[in-house]
């Protein structure tokens, strides 16, 4: 910081050394009159008596001792109005046009170079033409005293305003990137997001004041329109990041304001005559003093509440000293001073404290709930992990009742022989089988498959088996048997619905009878013919309604037939890859265990089923018969 002010203090001493303040001396001639009047610069024309429209000539006259080594150069800072200037009657420079196309580029610095060929020793003349049409502008040299002297100290003049200016300007645009991307990547809050969009569009509004800027060839029309247009409409942002601050709802007043706000900057966008704008500028100003009560009442209203409101209402504070004095100054003399920047910075930084404020306090928050969850958490698994045990326990006891309920099939009957395999999904399953011995020896069977698994299916199954005890020893004919506990199951059945298939073995006469009910059908095997094919006949699901129709097919039996009754989990097993197992694998192992027992083809069959599915989808349920 002290080599920074000492840079400076030697860049003013250099410039006091080389240059001139051309402060007395003046003459004014108006156009039509025929002798100049004295005339004070650094005072407006319209504050000396003069009224719009003006076009006349300043002059001077500037002695010069010693002939300079290096170009001169004149600075007369920003002129509202139109200029042409001559240095010992030749043009060195102009800005802006006269009538008929008269445009007064009022907001570009006049700095005009003096080739060392124009000066001469002794006494030298400065005439700068102007012309001003517009009523709200004050006209001539006023904005500050016009220097001459050396063309590199007064560059290093304009450099210097421009490097105040740009300081200022990366100061906003650092505060504009640090919270647009903290919102991008946060996206807690739309505070952050409003002061970006105010530290951006005051960089827009305070970028055409620099000098540099208009070398750069940039077209007048489009510096001015964004200047207004970001005037107008950082204040908008500066509401509304107030507002979600504190998360208060905005007012009608509010939006109204923050409406013509937007309307009025979009309005500047379009080309018009200064007057029109400086009338808008003027509306702007009301709009500006309706929004510093609301300001201040919102904030009144979290003032104690909050730490962030106390830093917000200090900068706003400020800002607001500034913005007023610079509205005064700007108003009273036509000269900006440029305060506002000045108050604004230190509000956006009150901005970012604010919002580092509530960020901590919201990340402690935060921590502490997690805490509290956590601790709900712990206490809720606990609970989940006692309630899971004794679920779990349940199931098990539930599992040892259906084993119970569902007895392996491993036997021997006259020349039959029967082995099955039960592989529920989880611990209980909705398949369920059963056969019965009648006293003339002949063995009637059932397999049924409830739609579903878990403790549902599994409740299904057991009134399935009640049934079946009660049903079987009365009625053979497994049509008969079929359509007799389908309309038991019905009062109790309403989405789990049920296929089954029920046969009945007569082993005197040789002969097998079944019916089916929505089933798989059962494959038909004979080891002495290797020959497979599944057994004909369909019909409804069980459980879906009263009246149905249900066949009775028969076919003979011969030794070394073989039956193979199964639910579709077999063939509805998935891999990894969502392929199903599917009936034509079932039918590889079934004709690759032809020569095996049955014991032996439900084990082979049993591992393929593993080694296939990484899952069971639904329940495996399948038995074996032969005959011998």
């Amino acid at each position: 910081m002290k080599l920074f002010l000492l840079f400076a203090f030697l860049s003013f001493a250099s410039l006091n050394a080389e240059v001139v303040s051309l402060e007395s001396g003046w003459t004014f001639q108006q156009e039509g009159e025929t002798e100049s009047r004295p005339i004070l610069v650094g005072v407006s024309l319209v504050d000396q008596g003069y009224q719009v429209p003006i076009r006349g000539k300043y002059r001077l006259k500037i002695p010069v001792s010693v002939l300079p080594e290096s170009s001169q150069a004149i600075y007369m800072d920003r002129v509202h109005s139109a200029d042409q200037t001559f240095w010992n009657g030749s043009v060195i420079g102009s800005t802006g046009s006269f009538t008929p196309e008269y445009y007064a580029y009022w907001h570009k610095v006049r700095y005009y170079e003096i080739p060392i060929s124009l000066l001469k020793q002794g006494e030298n003349e400065l005439v700068v033409d102007v012309e001003c049409r517009e009523t709200q502008f004050r006209c001539g040299l006023f904005r500050s005293v016009p220097i001459f002297g050396s063309q590199d100290q007064i560059k290093d003049k304009m450099i210097f305003e421009d490097v105040n200016q740009i300081l200022i300007a990366a100061l906003f645009f650092g505060i504009f990137l640090q919270q647009a991307i903290g919102y991008a990547l946060n996206r807690s809050s739309k505070s952050g997001l409003y002061l970006a969009g105010t530290a951006v569009f005051f960089v827009g509004w305070r970028l055409p004041v620099l000098n540099k800027i208009h070398f750069l060839m940039i077209h007048p029309e489009i510096l001015v329109r964004l200047l207004f247009f970001c005037q107008f409409l950082f204040p908008v942002f500066i509401m509304l990041f107030v507002h979600t601050l504190f998360d208060r709802r905005i007012t009608k007043l509010a939006v109204i304001t923050f409406f013509l706000d937007i309307v009025l900057g979009f309005i500047q966008l379009f080309s018009m005559d200064p007057d029109s704008r400086f009338y808008l500028v003027y509306l702007w100003y009301i709009l500006l003093a309706i929004k510093v009560p609301i300001l201040v009442q919102l904030l009144a209203k979290n003032y104690k509440k909050t730490a962030e409101a106390i830093v917000v209402s200090l900068g706003a504070l400020v800002a607001t000293f500034f913005g007023i004095a610079d509205v005064i100054t700007d108003v009273v003399t036509g000269k900006n001073s440029y305060l506002t920047q000045y108050g604004i910075l230190t509000f956006l930084f009150a901005g970012v404290f604010a919002i580092a404020l509530q960020s901590a306090r919201t990340r402690r928050e935060l921590r502490n709930l997690n805490e509290s969850l956590e601790m709900l958490v712990t206490l809720r698994t606990q609970e989940l992990h006692k309630q899971f045990k004794l679920l779990h326990d349940d199931l098990i006891i539930a599992a040892g009742l259906q084993s119970k309920l569902i007895p392996p099939m491993e036997f021997r009957h006259h020349s039959l022989s029967v082995a099955s395999v039960f592989m529920p999904m989880e611990k209980i399953g909705g398949d369920y089988f059963d056969y019965y011995i009648h006293e003339d020896g002949s063995i009637s069977f059932l397999l049924c498959d409830v739609l579903g698994h878990g403790i549902a299916a599994a409740l299904i199954a057991s009134m399935l088996k009640v049934n079946f005890l009660e049903i079987a020893p009365k009625e053979k004919d497994p049509a008969t048997f079929l359509l007799e506990l389908n309309l038991k199951m019905l009062p109790v059945v309403e989405k789990n619905y049920i296929t089954a298939v029920a046969c009945h073995f007569d082993l005197k006469k040789s002969i097998i009878k079944y019916s089916v009910m929505g089933h798989p059908s059962p494959f038909f095997m004979n080891v002495v013919s290797n020959s497979l094919a599944p057994l004909p006949g369909r019909g409804p699901i069980m459980g879906w309604k009263k009246d149905i129709l249900v066949e009775t097919f028969s076919r003979d039996l011969k030794s070394g037939d073989r039956f193979f009754f199964y639910t579709d989990g077999i063939t509805e097993s998935q891999n990894k890859s969502r392929e199903l197992y599917g009936e034509s694998r079932l039918k590889e192992q079934l004709v690759g265990g032809l020569n095996l027992s049955i014991s032996e083809l439900n084990e082979k069959i049993k591992n393929d089923i593993r080694k296939f599915a990484f899952r069971l989808s639904d329940d495996v349920t399948y038995f074996t018969i032969d005959i011998k």
